[in-house]
């Protein structure tokens, strides 16, 4: 039995005893607490396939990671045991799933499939052309097709991508808005089922997504490697109920979203959004949280509000268990 403070779904915070027995039962009752307990975390967007070449020097998008860039020509030299490695250090921070974009068509997701034995990983593969994005469409493991900017690809090429994932079922995501907003439009017009980043987007834009119900994911960190924050637009962001958070490349941000909530949060000062931000991945992408225990006896001793601990100062030493559980519902309403 756990003496907690339970965080829900909603972000509300229950003070009470959890119970893990034969079944997961919470009883509501004022008692003095020694843990925290938490749903788990999705991390909504993160390139694995460059955990091999983490910390490059501090250069501009384009020639880090855009087409023929430094992370391409350092792409083949990595392997299964780097992405192994990424896997382990996300899980063991909370995050229980990871979208990941995965460069390299059908080699790419073959990677990912011998470095993701547990199948955490929800992948969103980039095929190189047409035939391997049927073949791409008709993997199990494949989640969907996740792309570049407009303006690293052929319009009708993109055009038929998103085809291809509506008739097979897959969901389609882009990158937009990251440097500049010129890329913003024509990525809405292809009606994605998400859109990566849109930091820089003009708030016309902006406006425009949350009209269309279009999902955005949020990376902050990898934002303020390459100089592109901007706090304005993440605040308007950070009030839509479709808003999520990722960590992006590994190379320039650990995939720990524990991480990525504590620097949102200094920067934004809006704990509760963030935290929410880092949960609605499972909605959107038709999954269920585990069970995160945090103990209050460390880092998390002297805590005036559990909730603001939890995204502004917990590490994953705080964390002693992740329980997966199939009857979490009747702790959290999903």
């Amino acid at each position: 039995m756990y003496r907690c403070d339970l965080i829900t779904l909603t972000g509300d915070v229950k003070k009470g005893i959890l119970s893990l027995t034969d079944k997961i039962e919470f009883e509501e009752k004022d008692v003095e607490t020694e843990y925290v307990v938490s749903p788990s975390f999705f991390n909504a967007h993160v390139h694995l396939g460059d955990s091999h070449i983490k910390d490059p020097p501090f250069i501009e998008l384009e020639k880090l990671v855009g087409p023929g860039g430094f992370k391409f020509q350092m792409m083949s030299k990595g392997g299964v045991e780097a992405i192994k490695d990424s896997i382990e250090i996300a899980l063991s921070s909370g995050t229980t799933i990871l979208a990941d974009f995965r460069e390299g068509g059908v080699e790419g997701i073959n990677i990912l499939k011998k470095a993701d034995k547990n199948r955490v990983c929800f992948p969103f593969a980039r095929p190189s052309d047409v035939e391997e994005a049927k073949l791409l469409a008709e993997d199990e493991y494949v989640k969907g097709f996740g792309m570049s900017s407009t303006r690293d690809h052929e319009i009708e090429f993109l055009e038929e991508i998103r085809k291809i994932a509506k008739c097979s079922g897959k969901l389609f995501g882009i990158h937009a808005g990251e440097r500049d907003a010129e890329d913003v439009d024509g990525a809405i017009n292809l009606n994605p089922d998400f859109i990566v980043h849109m930091n820089m987007a003009e708030k016309s834009q902006i406006k425009r997504v949350m009209e269309e119900n279009i999902p955005v994911v949020s990376c902050i960190r990898s934002n303020a490697f390459f100089g592109l924050l901007n706090l304005e637009n993440y605040g308007i962001l950070a009030d839509y109920e479709k808003w999520l958070i990722g960590t992006d490349n590994v190379m320039v941000a650990s995939p720990s979203i524990l991480a990525e909530l504590k620097f949102a949060a200094y920067l934004l000062r809006r704990d509760v959004e963030i935290f929410m931000s880092a949960l609605r991945g499972f909605e959107l992408f038709d999954s269920k949280p585990s069970l995160v225990i945090y103990s209050k006896n460390k880092n998390l001793s002297c805590s005036l509000n559990s909730f603001a601990s939890i995204v502004r100062r917990a590490e994953k030493d705080d964390i002693i268990n992740i329980i997966d559980m199939n009857d979490l519902k009747n702790i959290f309403d999903y």
